[in-house]
């Protein structure tokens, strides 16, 4: 009867996931055979799992983060200081090119119906600055992208790509915010894909010889605007 009683207190502590620790002291000892080596219970082990799983996420996050915030220089690839505003098209068709590659070239009109041809434009560094009406990350640094342009004055072209808006919004953007450097609104999407656009702001700086120097994605304060632009007029 004894025996059937301790049987049952066995099963028991099987279906509950009881600990190898327990089983074993009821059982006499650690050598008392197969039943001191149980398995960790299921939900135990999703448990396990999913922790690891979050930390290692919260890892990567972290360190992508600390790459980006570390990554001041004034060459290369970057993020801005301020937030980035993702475009809801569809992936560009082809990938971006690369610091050092020769700029994608295109030809079209701005808002005030003068033709902008990135070809022509060499000879003079190029800051390339794709942005929108509806962004309010670009509205918040256009101000500061006036005051550069005009602080560098014909050591510099400025060029603004507006996308996913349309020319009369665009004139009024302008006129209200007082901005006269030169702005395309990129209505088919055309030179955002052929840079491989994905957020916006996004500034491309073009080398007097039309290759890329630098690029960074997100508002730029203007002490990191102005020490890119100066590394890019030399």
């Amino acid at each position: 009867m004894a025996d059937r009683e301790e049987r049952d207190d066995e099963a028991l502590l099987d279906e509950c996931g009881a600990s190898p620790a327990l089983s074993t002291a009821k059982g006499g000892g650690a050598d008392s055979g197969p039943r001191a080596h149980r398995r960790m219970p299921v939900w135990l082990t999703n448990v396990l799992v999913l922790t690891v799983a979050t930390a290692l996420i919260l890892g990567g996050v972290w360190l992508t983060g600390s790459w980006r915030s570390n990554d001041s220089s004034a060459s290369g690839s970057g993020q801005g200081d301020g937030g980035v505003t993702m475009l809801s098209t569809d992936a560009p068709s082809g990938a971006a090119p690369q610091v050092g590659q020769e700029a994608p070239a295109f030809s079209a009109t701005d808002i005030n119906g003068k033709p902008v041809d990135l070809t022509k434009l060499r000879g003079k560094p190029v800051w390339l600055l794709f942005g929108a009406t509806w962004c309010t990350e670009c509205r918040t640094e256009a101000p500061d992208v006036q005051a550069i342009s005009q602080e560098y004055g014909d050591q510099l072209t400025v060029v603004a790509i507006h996308v996913q808006d349309n020319t009369q919004t665009v004139a009024d953007y302008t006129q209200r915010l007082g901005l006269t450097y030169p702005t395309v609104v990129d209505t088919d999407d055309t030179i955002s894909s052929a840079y491989g656009v994905y957020g916006i702001p996004a500034h491309w700086f073009i080398s007097a010889d039309g290759t890329i120097a630098a690029t960074r994605v997100g508002a730029m304060s203007q002490s990191q605007m102005r020490e890119q632009v100066q590394a890019l007029v030399g």
